[in-house]
Protein backbone atom coordinates (compact mmCIF):
# COMPACT_ATOMS: atom_id res chain seq x y z
CA UNK A 1 0.00 0.00 0.00
CA UNK A 2 3.37 2.28 0.54
CA UNK A 3 4.76 0.95 -3.18
CA UNK A 4 5.43 4.62 -3.79
CA UNK A 5 8.37 5.31 -1.51
CA UNK A 6 11.59 4.80 -1.80
CA UNK A 7 13.41 1.63 -0.61
CA UNK A 8 12.34 -1.99 0.15
CA UNK A 9 11.45 -3.85 2.64
CA UNK A 10 14.28 -4.61 5.40
CA UNK A 11 15.67 -8.31 6.32
CA UNK A 12 13.91 -10.53 8.37
CA UNK A 13 16.52 -10.09 11.10
CA UNK A 14 16.26 -6.10 10.92
CA UNK A 15 12.60 -6.23 11.05
CA UNK A 16 12.54 -8.52 14.27
CA UNK A 17 14.88 -5.97 16.31
CA UNK A 18 13.08 -3.47 14.96
CA UNK A 19 9.55 -4.08 16.06
CA UNK A 20 11.25 -5.67 19.83
CA UNK A 21 12.83 -1.98 20.28
CA UNK A 22 9.57 -0.54 18.90
CA UNK A 23 7.88 -2.56 21.50
CA UNK A 24 9.64 -1.47 24.34
CA UNK A 25 10.04 2.18 23.45
CA UNK A 26 6.20 1.89 23.22
CA UNK A 27 6.05 0.00 26.68
CA UNK A 28 8.11 3.10 28.12
CA UNK A 29 6.12 5.61 26.39
CA UNK A 30 3.00 3.88 27.46
CA UNK A 31 3.88 4.00 31.05
CA UNK A 32 4.67 7.96 30.74
CA UNK A 33 1.85 8.60 29.24
CA UNK A 34 -0.68 6.84 32.01
CA UNK A 35 1.07 8.08 34.31
CA UNK A 36 0.70 11.80 33.13
CA UNK A 37 -2.99 10.91 32.22
CA UNK A 38 -3.75 9.42 35.72
CA UNK A 39 -3.17 13.39 37.29
CA UNK A 40 -6.46 14.13 34.79
CA UNK A 41 -5.33 17.94 34.37
CA UNK A 42 -7.40 17.91 31.21
CA UNK A 43 -10.39 17.83 33.16
CA UNK A 44 -12.46 21.36 33.46
CA UNK A 45 -13.41 22.11 36.59
CA UNK A 46 -17.26 20.96 36.73
CA UNK A 47 -15.46 17.68 35.55
CA UNK A 48 -13.53 17.13 38.88
CA UNK A 49 -16.24 15.25 40.62
CA UNK A 50 -16.05 12.34 38.25
CA UNK A 51 -15.16 8.89 39.29
CA UNK A 52 -11.45 7.85 38.50
CA UNK A 53 -12.13 4.72 36.92
CA UNK A 54 -9.09 4.14 33.87
CA UNK A 55 -6.00 2.52 35.38
CA UNK A 56 -2.98 3.58 34.08
CA UNK A 57 -1.44 0.56 32.82
CA UNK A 58 -4.20 0.50 30.38
CA UNK A 59 -2.15 3.20 27.94
CA UNK A 60 1.23 1.12 28.80
CA UNK A 61 -0.44 -2.01 27.60
CA UNK A 62 -2.12 -0.90 24.55
CA UNK A 63 1.03 1.07 23.20
CA UNK A 64 3.85 -1.40 23.27
CA UNK A 65 2.10 -4.09 21.22
CA UNK A 66 0.91 -1.16 18.92
CA UNK A 67 4.19 0.33 18.69
CA UNK A 68 5.51 -3.36 17.87
CA UNK A 69 2.43 -3.90 15.18
CA UNK A 70 3.27 -0.80 13.25
CA UNK A 71 7.01 -1.11 12.75
CA UNK A 72 6.74 -4.87 11.68
CA UNK A 73 3.88 -3.78 9.83
CA UNK A 74 6.00 -0.75 7.80
CA UNK A 75 9.48 -1.88 8.10
CA UNK A 76 8.28 -5.38 6.24
CA UNK A 77 7.07 -2.69 3.64
CA UNK A 78 9.18 0.27 1.90
CA UNK A 79 6.66 2.56 3.89
CA UNK A 80 9.39 2.83 6.79
CA UNK A 81 9.81 6.51 6.45
CA UNK A 82 5.88 6.96 7.60
CA UNK A 83 6.50 5.36 10.61
CA UNK A 84 7.16 7.98 13.30
CA UNK A 85 4.24 9.79 12.38
CA UNK A 86 2.57 6.37 12.83
CA UNK A 87 3.82 6.01 16.27
CA UNK A 88 2.97 9.87 16.99
CA UNK A 89 -0.61 9.30 15.84
CA UNK A 90 -1.08 6.02 18.04
CA UNK A 91 0.48 7.88 20.75
CA UNK A 92 -2.13 10.64 20.47
CA UNK A 93 -5.08 8.21 19.65
CA UNK A 94 -4.59 6.52 23.05
CA UNK A 95 -4.14 9.63 25.09
CA UNK A 96 -7.43 11.49 23.30
CA UNK A 97 -9.53 7.72 23.56
CA UNK A 98 -8.81 8.08 27.29
CA UNK A 99 -9.44 11.45 27.41
CA UNK A 100 -12.91 10.55 25.27
CA UNK A 101 -13.88 7.62 27.64
CA UNK A 102 -13.57 10.01 30.57
CA UNK A 103 -15.12 12.93 30.08
CA UNK A 104 -16.47 12.30 26.15
CA UNK A 105 -14.51 15.67 25.20
CA UNK A 106 -11.81 15.65 22.92
CA UNK A 107 -9.60 18.60 24.43
CA UNK A 108 -8.07 20.93 22.09
CA UNK A 109 -4.82 21.18 23.34
CA UNK A 110 -4.30 17.45 21.85
CA UNK A 111 -5.95 17.61 18.93
CA UNK A 112 -4.60 21.23 17.38
CA UNK A 113 -1.11 20.41 18.22
CA UNK A 114 -1.19 16.94 16.43
CA UNK A 115 -1.46 19.01 12.39
CA UNK A 116 1.70 21.11 12.55
CA UNK A 117 3.77 17.70 14.24
CA UNK A 118 2.71 15.38 12.15
CA UNK A 119 2.84 17.59 9.45
CA UNK A 120 6.55 18.16 9.72
CA UNK A 121 7.33 14.15 9.80
CA UNK A 122 5.43 13.49 6.58
CA UNK A 123 7.07 15.98 5.03
CA UNK A 124 10.31 14.37 6.28
CA UNK A 125 9.13 10.90 5.29
CA UNK A 126 8.68 12.64 1.88
CA UNK A 127 12.12 14.10 2.17
CA UNK A 128 13.22 11.06 3.09
CA UNK A 129 11.54 8.73 0.59
CA UNK A 130 12.12 11.90 -2.23
CA UNK A 131 8.35 11.32 -2.99
CA UNK A 132 5.36 13.99 -2.50
CA UNK A 133 2.87 11.45 -2.59
CA UNK A 134 2.27 10.43 0.74
CA UNK A 135 1.73 14.40 1.78
CA UNK A 136 0.07 15.06 -0.89
CA UNK A 137 -2.33 12.45 -0.45
CA UNK A 138 -2.79 13.24 3.07
CA UNK A 139 -3.72 17.07 2.58
CA UNK A 140 -6.23 15.66 0.34
CA UNK A 141 -7.74 13.56 2.61
CA UNK A 142 -7.15 15.66 6.02
CA UNK A 143 -9.24 18.26 3.91
CA UNK A 144 -11.74 15.89 2.31
CA UNK A 145 -12.70 14.04 5.67
CA UNK A 146 -12.68 17.16 7.74
CA UNK A 147 -15.37 18.50 5.42
CA UNK A 148 -17.21 15.53 5.92
CA UNK A 149 -16.52 15.66 9.85
CA UNK A 150 -18.29 19.48 9.31
CA UNK A 151 -21.42 17.90 7.82
CA UNK A 152 -21.57 15.15 10.41
CA UNK A 153 -21.66 17.95 13.28
CA UNK A 154 -24.10 19.95 11.01
CA UNK A 155 -26.53 16.48 10.91
CA UNK A 156 -25.39 15.69 14.83
CA UNK A 157 -26.52 19.03 16.14
CA UNK A 158 -30.16 18.94 14.40
CA UNK A 159 -30.58 15.20 15.20
CA UNK A 160 -28.70 15.89 19.20
CA UNK A 161 -26.57 13.20 18.82
CA UNK A 162 -22.59 13.32 20.13
CA UNK A 163 -21.04 13.90 17.00
CA UNK A 164 -18.81 17.45 18.18
CA UNK A 165 -15.84 19.55 16.73
CA UNK A 166 -13.61 17.58 18.48
CA UNK A 167 -14.37 14.41 16.43
CA UNK A 168 -14.53 16.81 13.34
CA UNK A 169 -10.38 17.50 14.27
CA UNK A 170 -9.78 14.35 15.05
CA UNK A 171 -11.86 13.26 11.86
CA UNK A 172 -8.80 15.39 10.01
CA UNK A 173 -6.41 13.48 11.64
CA UNK A 174 -7.24 10.51 10.85
CA UNK A 175 -7.22 11.49 6.81
CA UNK A 176 -4.22 12.94 7.51
CA UNK A 177 -2.49 9.56 9.02
CA UNK A 178 -3.91 7.30 6.54
CA UNK A 179 -4.01 9.95 3.81
CA UNK A 180 -0.46 9.47 3.85
CA UNK A 181 0.00 5.53 3.27
CA UNK A 182 -3.05 5.59 0.67
CA UNK A 183 -6.24 6.60 -1.21
CA UNK A 184 -7.97 4.03 0.30
CA UNK A 185 -7.09 4.01 3.84
CA UNK A 186 -9.04 6.83 4.70
CA UNK A 187 -11.81 4.66 3.14
CA UNK A 188 -11.59 1.91 5.36
CA UNK A 189 -10.86 3.89 8.87
CA UNK A 190 -13.99 5.78 8.06
CA UNK A 191 -15.62 2.32 7.18
CA UNK A 192 -14.14 0.67 10.41
CA UNK A 193 -15.00 3.38 12.79
CA UNK A 194 -18.91 3.42 11.64
CA UNK A 195 -18.73 -0.80 11.86
CA UNK A 196 -17.62 -0.63 15.29
CA UNK A 197 -19.13 2.41 16.74
CA UNK A 198 -22.42 1.12 15.64
CA UNK A 199 -21.97 -2.24 17.00
CA UNK A 200 -21.07 -0.79 20.28
CA UNK A 201 -24.20 1.33 20.73
CA UNK A 202 -26.20 -1.64 19.80
CA UNK A 203 -24.78 -3.33 22.47
CA UNK A 204 -25.19 -0.22 24.30
CA UNK A 205 -28.48 -0.10 24.19
CA UNK A 206 -29.62 -3.69 23.91
CA UNK A 207 -26.92 -5.51 26.65
CA UNK A 208 -27.02 -2.47 29.36
CA UNK A 209 -30.21 -1.53 28.46
CA UNK A 210 -28.97 2.28 28.08
CA UNK A 211 -31.33 5.20 25.97
CA UNK A 212 -30.62 5.50 22.52
CA UNK A 213 -29.66 8.81 23.44
CA UNK A 214 -27.56 8.30 25.72
CA UNK A 215 -24.13 9.75 24.71
CA UNK A 216 -21.59 7.79 23.49
CA UNK A 217 -18.16 8.80 22.61
CA UNK A 218 -17.04 8.59 18.96
CA UNK A 219 -12.99 9.27 19.43
CA UNK A 220 -12.17 5.62 20.10
CA UNK A 221 -13.67 4.37 17.57
CA UNK A 222 -12.56 7.05 15.01
CA UNK A 223 -8.89 5.99 16.63
CA UNK A 224 -9.61 2.74 16.55
CA UNK A 225 -10.49 2.70 12.94
CA UNK A 226 -7.42 4.65 11.67
CA UNK A 227 -5.25 1.91 13.58
CA UNK A 228 -7.17 -1.26 11.40
CA UNK A 229 -6.63 1.20 8.11
CA UNK A 230 -2.76 1.33 8.72
CA UNK A 231 -2.31 -2.48 9.78
CA UNK A 232 -4.49 -4.05 7.25
CA UNK A 233 -3.13 -4.38 3.81
CA UNK A 234 -5.74 -2.67 1.56
CA UNK A 235 -5.71 -2.70 -1.93
CA UNK A 236 -5.16 0.91 -3.77
CA UNK A 237 -8.39 2.41 -5.23
CA UNK A 238 -6.44 3.23 -8.24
Amino acid sequence: MVNALAGGPAPAGVVLWLATAAGVAGLGTGHLLGTRLQTYGYRLDEEQSRPRRLPGWVATAILGPLWAALAWRFATSSGWPLLPALLTFATLGTALTWVDLDVHRLPEGLTLPGFPVLLGQLAFAAWAAGDLGPIVRALVSAAVLGVLGLVLALLAAVLRSGFGLGDVVLLGLVGLVTGSVGWAAPVVALYAAFLLGGAYAVVHVVVRRRSRHDAVPFGPFLVAGAIVALLVEVPPLF
